[in-house]
């Protein structure tokens, strides 16, 4: 027994349409859910950075890096509580700089919280002379100033991608 042409064509066209509604549908769902957890990580960022336990980590850094000297010389001749001070501080800029990388974050609304953090922590970290080339923390420094440099971007320069 054969089929009608026209019934399997009408079969064949609405199994076609069920099977790009569910992957449009899905990839709709994916991107919503992606487009959450990047904004959902990039507030927990802005959380951690203004909690009060890490407002007095970074006056402690502040205070470490403030002397002149460029941030690997700074922690060197730190005390102890100020090196795990400045330790934090450069974890945790190191720590959205690989974030921001892999895309896990919403760069606009970053740039929005920490581009005015970027631009003091910058000079405190990263411009002081041979602080990105220092062996042991150059790698390090040169993540958080790719980081600082996408931060500091004006709207403009950062929509010309």
């Amino acid at each position: 027994m054969a089929l009608d042409p026209q019934l399997t064509s009408q079969l064949a066209l609405a199994f076609a349409g069920a099977l790009m509604g569910a992957l449009f549908g899905g990839f709709a769902r994916w991107t919503g859910a992606h487009n959450d957890r990047r904004l959902r990580l990039t507030l927990d960022l802005y959380n951690e950075f203004h909690s009060p336990l890490f407002n007095h980590v970074r006056i402690a850094a502040h205070d470490a890096l403030s002397g002149g000297a460029s941030m690997p010389a700074a922690y060197a001749s730190a005390s102890i509580e100020q090196r795990e001070a400045i330790a934090s501080v450069v974890h945790f800029w190191e720590k959205v700089a690989q974030l921001l990388r892999v895309g896990a974050l919403d760069e606009k609304l970053l740039r929005r919280f920490f581009g005015q953090y970027a631009r003091w922590w910058s000079e405190l970290l990263c411009e002081k002379q041979g602080a990105l080339a220092d062996p042991e923390w150059g790698a390090t420094l040169t993540d958080i100033n790719y980081l600082f440099g996408r931060l500091k971007r004006t709207k403009r320069e950062g929509s010309r991608r």
